[in-house]
């Protein structure tokens, strides 16, 4: 029984989210539109769930109106302009680069520059405390090499 249970909690569990208004469409081109549509779409209740994925009543109410957005002829571009015009970039996992977005698309950009440039300055602080300068005379080296056996 111990195994049993250690084998159920030693494996993840994948839960998806059931639309709770699944719908047919006309053809399998608006399918896969829909589908891609709500995986690029992120909840913005959840986060780091894409609509697709998540349960959340929020979730659902945009899978809905993806669905009636496409049954209504619109095109994705339109769809993902209308999402991001309720709910503003943030609701794109791919956002577009623009004035609003320049810090999330160079901050890691600019830590990493940051990073290299610290540890360059550390590097060389390093080198230079470490270096021995030859301050022994002609006469200490001669008596240090004799010392030496060479």
């Amino acid at each position: 029984m111990k195994n049993i249970i250690f084998v159920l909690l030693t494996f993840p569990f994948y839960v998806h989210a059931v639309d709770s208004n699944p719908s047919e469409f006309s053809n399998q081109e608006q399918e896969q539109r829909y589908q891609n549509l709500t995986k690029e779409l992120r909840c913005v209740v959840c986060q780091n769930q894409s609509v697709a994925d998540s349960n959340a009543e929020l979730a659902q109410d945009v899978r809905n109106l993806v669905r009636n957005k496409i049954n209504a002829g619109q095109t994705d571009q339109q769809i993902n302009a209308f999402m991001v015009e309720r709910y503003g970039d943030f609701v794109l996992y791919n956002p577009p680069v623009n004035s609003k977005t320049y810090l999330l698309w160079g901050g890691p950009l600019f830590l990493i520059l940051i990073a290299i440039i610290t540890l360059l300055y550390f590097i060389r602080k390093h080198v230079r405390v470490t270096a021995i300068t030859p301050d022994l005379t002609k006469e200490e080296q001669d008596k240090l090499k004799q010392a030496l056996g060479e």
